[in-house]
């Protein structure tokens, strides 16, 4: 939990100084899980109760807009299926990984998070809230041991 605070709060360039050689890769499975959970979360509260593809689409190219050179980091066909899969579309077939490596997995969930995390404008208080939510939910669905949450 403290190297999702750590990214979220501080940034990409503090979570690799701090966890970087810790975590060992973007795809640690610990802490990705807890990634893919909190992005889950996010994900719910900027796109529920209802959303059309559309405006996941639309979501995702002006990311890749914002992102001016960096859009190339983002591979939109991962991060709308990431989105349309986790909000639990049925008329959406794909699985993860999209036919992409972990490593593009995991920058499409990390942008994608950070990205939803920065349009909350979370207090301390409610990005604290925010992810001992998503590390419970990770819990609950039992891929977090309690013991590992605290190092994910």
């Amino acid at each position: 939990m403290a190297a999702l605070r750590t990214i979220l709060a501080e940034g990409p360039e503090e979570w690799i100084e701090q966890y970087g050689e810790k975590i060992g890769s973007e795809v640690n499975t610990g802490y990705s899980l807890l990634v893919y959970y909190a992005l889950g979360e996010a994900l719910r509260r900027k796109f529920s109760p209802t959303y059309t593809t559309p405006q996941v689409i639309r979501f995702v190219a002006d990311l890749r807009l914002d992102l001016e050179e960096y859009a190339h980091e983002l591979d939109p066909r991962v991060a709308e299926g990431l989105i349309r899969y986790s909000l639990g579309d049925e008329a959406f077939s794909g699985r993860p990984p999209f036919g992409v490596d972990e490593v593009t997995m995991a920058r499409a969930q990390i942008l994608l998070l950070l990205i939803l995390v920065l349009e909350e404008d979370f207090d301390e208080a409610e990005l604290e809230k925010f992810i001992q939510n998503s590390a419970a939910l990770a819990r609950e669905r039992g891929v977090v041991r309690q013991d590992d949450s605290r190092n994910a």
